[in-house]
């Protein structure tokens, strides 16, 4: 474990984040103080070297260093061309090129304006890399003997999910998370949805019955490193409280035959897969995993299965992706799965591409919208302060939210609320809700 000093910049953070009439301060660490220094530890993060498509830019010579959640790929180019113009207004040596056609020379790739280093790959990676400082790629070939390493210091950090935003508190490199957009699941199919995939009378039902259906081939995102699977497992658990109370009695029946079905990983299953291959200690069984059981409900006797992400992975005919925004509208196109969660946004991708997909949406009432929230971080470089305060300023700006609303993103709609962090007498981490 390694502790690191950083400037007064880097670890007070005491830089302003102008949201219309409301500042918002970030909460400052005591730089004299070694406990309230971050702290690198843990090993390296891990990704396949064939995933690098969604690194970049250069870190040695990056001037603003993103880790944002995976799934924004998907307007991430639109938003930083449109971030280069704004920077142009007040910059006039800013390449409006650099985005996506930037010179291939060394002079290019080093000038004012290509100098972002950017990853969108699942924020629990980004989590790890940020607390180790470090990330290997490789690959599983024999030959791949000495990955290759990349260490960056982050200036800015994105999630849909604030517990790795706490996590990264409780270590000293976050001390606010301010929202700044939303997203929705959707459940892929092809064009026509040829399954019926939530086409009976009742499409929650219908959907939640046909998920756990053997003869439906689920493309399941990884549920260890990509945080949307807690946004999947929650709307699991809502379908199936929905359809124990507004379903017949031969549905609650039928959803009970085929929860028990898969109450333990079935031979083949990517819960059986990752156990036996790749050690993982993850409890499969239905029935003594909380998530997948009921307690204290007040119609649903306790002990009873309940639909969760587990109950997908336990099913022989489920794949489980590693980079779910590609492969699961990869698998469908290609006919071999028949479903799989989505972001909205990635389905609209999708449509606007004029990929051969369609979605079946449940509805509000079991399928909530995920807020994402912005930090900047202790390991923020002194020099690029002013461009990562202009950059956030810019993602909550009417322009740059607009740009995610046209790629199938959602507005704030104002009741959203922020986390501030602190620690208390005792170095405990506390948490304080506000309102942006």
């Amino acid at each position: 474990m390694f502790r690191h000093k950083k400037s007064s910049l880097a670890v007070s953070l005491g830089c302003l984040l102008s949201l219309g009439a409301t500042d918002i301060v970030l909460a400052a660490h005591d730089d004299d103080d070694d406990d309230k220094d971050y702290v690198l530890t843990g090993n390296c993060a891990q990704l396949p070297a064939d995933r690098t498509t969604e690194f970049h830019g250069n870190p040695a010579t990056s001037n603003l260093n993103l880790a944002m959640a995976g799934n924004q790929w998907v307007v991430f180019d639109k938003f930083m061309q449109a971030f280069n113009e704004e920077r142009a207004k007040t910059d006039k040596k800013v390449d409006l090129t650099a985005i996506g056609n930037q010179t291939r020379t060394l002079a290019g790739l080093q000038s004012r304006g290509a100098d972002y280093f950017i990853e969108l790959i699942p924020p629990g990676q980004e989590r790890n890399q940020i607390k180790s400082g470090c990330m290997l790629l490789g690959n599983e070939d024999d030959r791949n003997f000495l990955p290759t390493s990349i260490q960056v210091d982050f200036d800015v950090f994105t999630s849909t999910n604030y517990n790795l935003m706490r996590n990264l508190a409780a270590s000293g490199f976050v001390s606010e998370a301010v929202p700044y957009i939303r997203n929705q699941l959707t459940l892929m199919t092809d064009l026509v949805n040829s399954t019926g995939i939530g086409s009976g009378v009742d499409p929650i039902v219908d959907g939640t019955l046909d998920l756990l259906d053997p003869a439906i081939r689920v493309s399941e995102v990884d549920h260890i490193n990509e945080g949307v699977h807690r946004g999947i497992n929650n709307l699991y658990r809502r379908m199936d409280e929905y359809t124990r109370l507004n379903g017949t009695a031969g549905e609650v029946a039928a959803l009970d035959a085929l929860l028990a079905a898969v109450a333990d990983p079935q031979p083949g299953s990517p819960a059986e897969t990752r156990t036996i291959e790749e050690g993982i200690t993850t409890n499969f069984n239905l029935a003594t995993n909380a998530q997948c059981n009921y307690s204290g409900h007040a119609t649903i006797p306790d002990g009873t299965l309940r639909m969760c992400e587990f109950a997908i992975l336990n099913k022989a005919s489920t794949h489980e992706t590693r980079v779910h925004h590609v492969e699961t509208p990869a698998r469908i196109l290609s006919g071999d799965s028949d479903v799989g969660p989505v972001w909205v946004s990635e389905l609209q991708l999708a449509v606007n591409h004029g990929d051969a997909v369609s979605g079946y949406q449940p509805a509000d009432n079991v399928n909530f919208p995920v807020v994402y929230s912005v930090a900047f971080l202790a390991t923020m470089d002194d020099d690029h302060r002013k461009l990562a305060k202009k950059w956030v300023d810019f993602l909550h700006s009417p322009e740059g939210v607009q740009i995610y609303v046209d790629g199938g993103f959602s507005a704030l709609t104002g009741s959203e609320q922020g986390e501030r962090y602190s620690f208390d007498d005792d170095d405990n981490l506390v948490i304080e809700t506000f309102a942006p």
